[in-house]
């Protein structure tokens, strides 16, 4: 029998540790998991480069038969502005993904003056390179965990696949 959501949901925020990027609380009968990976802006002395990512993991508790599912958010865009031979140029790129993923992204930048907030919480400015990793096992292992010992288990076996 899983612990009732009444009792557990007042404990997540135990999950939240000062040493980890991510943070987790709970919402009606969801537990929301929230990650802000990146925010990077880098000057050049012809262009600048702007980065921000950001990654959302809900999940849904269904007490009724003692399962949780869980979807994937990750939002990502990466812009650009200089001078070259040519003249101007800007670009942009976005992204968006929903639904079950495993993903894991190392990013590492140098060269120019780069102010930088990663998830960490510290706010740089410098010439020291911007580097970040991102991985989704990261945040969903402690949770999935910390649920199943609460006696609660996946509600899919395409949830099962893509948890870890």
């Amino acid at each position: 029998m899983p612990t009732p959501l009444a009792q557990m949901l007042p404990e997540i925020v135990t999950l939240n540790v000062e040493s980890q990027p991510f943070s987790f609380f709970a919402q009606g009968s969801q537990i929301l998991g929230w990650w802000d990976v990146v925010k990077a802006t880098s000057l050049y002395p012809t262009e600048v480069t702007h980065i921000d990512q950001s990654y959302r993991l809900i999940v849904t508790l269904n007490e009724r038969n003692g399962t949780f599912d869980y979807q994937d958010h990750s939002s990502e865009t990466e812009a650009h502005a200089g001078f070259t031979d040519d003249g101007f140029s800007f670009g942009a790129e976005q992204s968006w993904s929903s639904g079950k993923m495993v993903k894991k992204k190392w990013h590492f930048e140098f060269g120019g003056v780069n102010r930088s907030s990663t998830s960490d919480g510290d706010d740089k400015v410098g010439f020291q390179p911007v580097a970040y990793s991102f991985e989704t096992g990261r945040i969903k292992e402690p949770l999935f965990t910390w649920l199943e010992y609460h006696g609660w288990q996946h509600g899919s076996a395409l949830g099962k696949l893509f948890a870890r």
